[in-house]
């Protein structure tokens, strides 16, 4: 289907009566021919949108949306959404942050839990090797530190 395919039928479904009846109940003040262009600037919108995800394209109530459905159809959708909601935000008692780990922090973690574990397997037939049992006892500790 081309551009204007699409925008005919989506917006020949769609109900701009009922959408306008609502709007001046909430004292909005549109015509029937504002939501139409609004609806038609949407659809060209997600139309020529060159995402291959979902993409959404909001314009005063309107909202227009293209997704791809396994990759074998498209899907367009017209609607009309009023969004109501109560959102409250206070201070924590503490702070906290998220902490990105590197690439190299990974592979060296990786590498001292690997050595951590040599040392204990080689630590179970040698008891009495205090060498191994403070490498051990080391590597456990920068571990620690790492997390």
């Amino acid at each position: 289907m081309d551009l204007e395919q699409i925008q005919e039928k989506l917006i020949n479904d769609f109900d701009f009566d009922k959408t306008l009846e609502i709007l001046t109940k909430l004292g909005e003040n549109y015509t029937k021919y504002d939501l139409i262009e609004n609806a038609k600037n949407l659809i060209k919108m997600t139309y020529t949108s060159r995402e291959m995800d979902d993409v959404f394209f909001y314009a005063a109530y309107l909202v227009a949306s293209r997704a791809y459905i396994e990759g074998k159809e498209v899907h367009y959708s017209l609607n009309f959404s009023i969004d109501i909601q109560s959102n409250v935000e206070f201070d924590l008692k503490e702070n906290f942050s998220h902490r990105v780990v590197s690439e190299k922090e990974f592979i060296l973690r990786e590498e001292l839990s690997n050595l951590l574990e040599l040392n204990k397997t080689y630590f179970e037939d040698n008891k009495d090797d205090k060498f191994v049992k403070s490498n051990i006892l080391k590597i456990e500790e920068i571990l620690e530190i790492l997390d």
